[in-house]
């Protein structure tokens, strides 16, 4: 009885004191391959209204790195992956679209974590004139984590755009 109660006591010891692996981080639960359902989505404008969109979501050490590829009429855009700071610090990526030039971009959690905040914005020159683009997304899981759903709006020259975005996971 002694033994079978020394061998509960370390079992117990044991199992209180073993490391335990940390809680996944709210954005890992996104990270993967998403392609954009048109039908779901809201809001498309220009090429993305005919467009195939395809998300790649990668988390590493302290950042988020999210690759769009875009194919209008079988044709890819040429286009970056932007590599967000998931300490708060800013980060800045080469871009040529929206504009050409150099983005700001910056991410939060928000809601404990059950959301995400991205912003981007860009100076640059459109036709000839300075231009500005602000642009805030909210990322959301739903259908208990089959979808991410992307809440756009993007501000320039006066002008607001929103659009909503709805990718499945691949």
């Amino acid at each position: 009885m002694i033994t079978w109660l020394l061998v509960c006591w370390l079992a117990l010891l044991n199992w209180s004191v073993a490391p335990q692996s940390p809680p996944p981080h709210p954005v890992d639960p996104m990270t993967g391959t998403w392609v954009l359902n048109r039908s779901l989505s809201e809001g498309l404008t220009g090429g993305l209204n005919g467009a195939d969109v395809q998300l790649s979501v990668e988390r590493q050490v302290g950042e988020l790195i999210v690759e769009q590829v875009v194919r209008i009429r079988g044709r890819q855009v040429p286009a970056e992956p932007l590599r967000y700071r998931l300490d708060g610090r800013e980060s800045t990526a080469e871009v040529v679209r929206p504009l050409a030039g150099t983005m700001e971009l910056e991410a939060r959690l928000l809601e404990k974590g059950r959301a995400l905040e991205l912003k981007s914005t860009i100076s640059g020159d459109n036709q000839g004139k300075p231009v500005t683009l602000l642009t805030r997304e909210i990322w959301e899981l739903i259908e208990k984590g089959t979808r991410l759903q992307v809440v756009r709006v993007r501000e320039w020259d006066g002008q607001t755009q929103q659009s909503k975005l709805v990718y499945e996971r691949r």
